[in-house]
């Protein structure tokens, strides 16, 4: 039947154009932001997981910061604590000098002078070792500090504050560094061992810690890297394939733009009957 009204070769076209036409708008998208999904509608699972992986992605370079901080605090704290053990050092070669009947007591109360001012010094590297306005060297027994090693709240370790206030008091209050007289300096010969080796400790933990906190970040550096390329799997554009679908959408548009001329031409045809 030939008819006015409806013009089916038309309608098909202008639907082959418009469907060409949505296509090659998607495909420009893709290449314009270099994204396969740029929204719900192309890949909701797709977006869902990539989201997930994107927290997961800016978890771990944040963990990454952290961690770095938490070295420098504690190699700080290292620095500090290698202070105190060569003062303490320091202070028990003085006692065993003293500790000679050789010398006499005036000569134990010169060395006790330096004993002294070593203490105070003591008390200065304890209360003036700081990280960010944070003092690392003065806390109270029993303190503790907690370090954020990855992007998750159970990804966390602690370690002991060094209570160097409260061990400048437990020396200077039971005389370990008095060699004022031989007693005097025999007693600081039995006594500075332990602060020393608790000194000593503390100095491996740090170490330890370091060196863990080193590894969470050779870790995390290589876990970003796989993240990012699997999210990029996700989400990032086929150039190669986006430039083919733009290519044959642009001609399929051209080649349905034509059809759709000629489909509303044949109709002027029938103008030819009223002659």
């Amino acid at each position: 039947m030939t008819s006015v009204n409806t013009n089916i070769s038309a309608s098909k076209a202008s639907l082959a154009m418009s469907n060409a036409h949505n296509a090659q708008v998607q495909s420009a998208q893709r290449l314009s932001s270099g994204r396969r999904i740029n929204g719900g509608a192309d890949d909701a699972a797709g977006l869902s997981v990539s989201s997930k992986m994107n927290a997961i992605f800016m978890g771990q370079k944040a963990a990454i910061k952290t961690a770095t901080d938490a070295v420098s605090l504690l190699k700080i704290q290292e620095a500090g604590v290698e202070q105190l053990i060569n003062i303490m050092q320091r202070v028990r070669e003085l006692a065993v000098q003293m500790a000679n009947g050789a010398f006499s007591d005036a000569d134990r109360g010169l060395a006790q002078l330096e004993s002294d001012a070593l203490m105070e010094q003591f008390l200065m590297v304890t209360t003036g070792t700081k990280f960010n306005e944070k003092q690392v060297l003065n806390g109270a027994l029993g303190d503790t500090l907690d370090i954020q090693s990855g992007p998750t709240a159970s990804e966390t370790f602690t370690i002991a504050m060094v209570p160097g206030g409260a061990y400048y008091t437990q020396i200077t209050s039971t005389s370990m560094n008095k060699i004022s007289s031989q007693s005097d300096a025999q007693n600081a010969l039995d006594t500075l061992g332990g602060p020393i080796n608790t000194f000593l400790e503390a100095k491996a933990t740090l170490g330890a810690s370091i060196n863990r906190l080193s590894h969470t970040i050779s870790y995390l550096s290589h876990a970003i890297i796989y993240t990012e390329t699997a999210n990029g799997r996700i989400v990032d554009a086929d150039f190669a394939k986006e430039a083919s679908i733009n290519s044959k959408q642009s001609i399929l548009y051209q080649a349905a733009s034509q059809m759709l001329s000629i489909a509303n031409d044949t109709k002027q045809n029938l103008l030819q009957l009223f002659r």
